[in-house]
């Protein structure tokens, strides 16, 4: 399952969730700011600088990272 914690305005979490859609990977968006604890928890795993935090199984990760989008599909491609 791929979560996804986005905050209003963040230009980064807009492209992450455009990718994940024309990758056709479903995933969970939530707002960073209803979740606090889990946010703080993920950014420090990831050592997050900006949004969106991304979960997806055992990998962590911040900000839009087309590279490891791509990873996702081709697991997800079985």
């Amino acid at each position: 399952m791929i979560i996804l914690y986005t905050s209003p305005g963040c230009g980064p979490c807009v492209a992450t969730k455009r990718a994940l859609d024309r990758a056709g990977l479903a995933y969970e968006e939530r707002a960073g700011a209803d979740w606090p604890e889990e946010v703080e928890r993920l950014a420090v795993i990831a050592g997050a600088r900006q949004g969106p935090l991304v979960a997806a199984g055992d990998q962590v990760w911040s900000g839009f990272r087309a590279d490891l989008i791509a990873g996702l599909e081709k697991l997800c491609a079985c």
